[in-house]
């Protein structure tokens, strides 16, 4: 199956993509990767919910509430996750409580990007990976890179679908 087969079959499923402390390096690699009609299926189509820090002012609590009642997907986490909690906040909530909180509910658990594997650069300033926030409770797959390989984003998801991908 070629990249853009996979990713397109990946997107037909429950993903909730948290974007904590994070340049966005991954998700615009993704989105530039060059697949036909991506952006329609990754922004209308899709069940893919995608969080990002910046829009909780918007929307975080409501977003927040209606993912926390989903089950059965897998969360993608990108960017660090701070020490100090009161500098990555959604809903109400920081980016730890939300990372445990989803963690527990999610079907797989994928940490996509040096910042969220092992804090990245931002571990000089005390920032963890995700590893270190969800610890022994559930599996990680771990994709590192800076940016990580759209490809092997796709393949670590689709393979922590657990045979839910397709063909």
């Amino acid at each position: 199956m070629d990249y853009c087969t996979a990713l397109r079959e990946v997107l037909k499923h429950s993903i909730v993509w948290i974007e904590a402390q994070s340049c966005s390096g991954e998700t615009v690699m993704i989105l530039r990767s060059g697949c036909q009609g991506l952006e329609d299926l990754f922004f209308h189509s899709s069940p893919v919910k995608f969080v990002s820090l910046f829009c909780e002012e918007k929307s975080g609590k409501e977003i927040l509430e209606n993912i926390l009642q989903m089950t059965d997907f897998v969360l993608v986490i990108e960017g660090a996750i701070p020490s100090d909690d009161s500098l990555c906040t959604f809903g109400g909530y920081s980016c730890t409580q939300v990372i445990k909180l989803l963690a527990e509910r999610a079907h797989s658990v994928v940490a996509v990007g040096s910042c969220a594997v092992n804090g990245g650069i931002l571990r000089e300033a005390g920032s963890k990976g995700v590893k270190e926030v969800i610890g022994d409770r559930k599996k990680v797959f771990e994709v590192p890179g800076c940016p990580a390989s759209p490809q092997m984003m796709v393949a670590t998801i689709y393979y922590a679908l657990g045979g839910k991908g397709g063909a």
